[in-house]
């Protein structure tokens, strides 16, 4: 082989190399997860896609995507794998605040999050997320 030939093979395998890498990082930064379910109407409706940045800086009111809990356990366990079933839900109530209805307060490294819609299905049941269960913060909707 002559030496053109080496180098563009070369640069191709750059190229490809650098494209997986820039995915890659995208895909820790960011999330995208289509909304099912009615429990966030008006705000979002079945079908919508939310693009979410992965952010340790969480705000009240803001709108987050966090690992669904345990049906029966709710977030008493861990969550496995940042993968899903993802959970869009806004968030009530932050460390430290009264969690809506109840009064006591949000323990540390917790969010209450609550649905829109009354109908959905939230902290009211599965009690508050731990931090370490949400993704990220909702940037837009699609």
């Amino acid at each position: 082989m002559d030496a053109n030939l080496w180098l563009s093979a070369l640069a191709l395998l750059a190229a490809v190399a650098l494209f997986i890498e820039g995915v890659r990082q995208l895909r820790r930064r960011w999330v995208l997860v289509k909304v099912e379910g009615v429990s966030m109407e008006p705000a979002l409706r079945d079908g919508d896609e939310v693009l979410a940045k992965r952010t340790r800086r969480i705000e009240v009111g803001q709108i987050v995507v966090a690992a669904a809990p345990d049906p029966t356990l709710g977030w008493a366990e861990p969550p496995k794998a940042r993968r899903g079933p993802w959970w869009i839900k806004r968030v009530a109530a932050g460390p430290g605040e009264s969690m809506p209805g109840s009064g006591d307060a949000v323990p540390a490294g917790h969010y209450f999050l609550l649905s829109d819609n009354p109908a959905g299905d939230d902290s009211r049941r599965h009690g508050p997320c731990p931090a370490a269960a949400i993704a990220g913060v909702m940037i837009r909707k699609f």
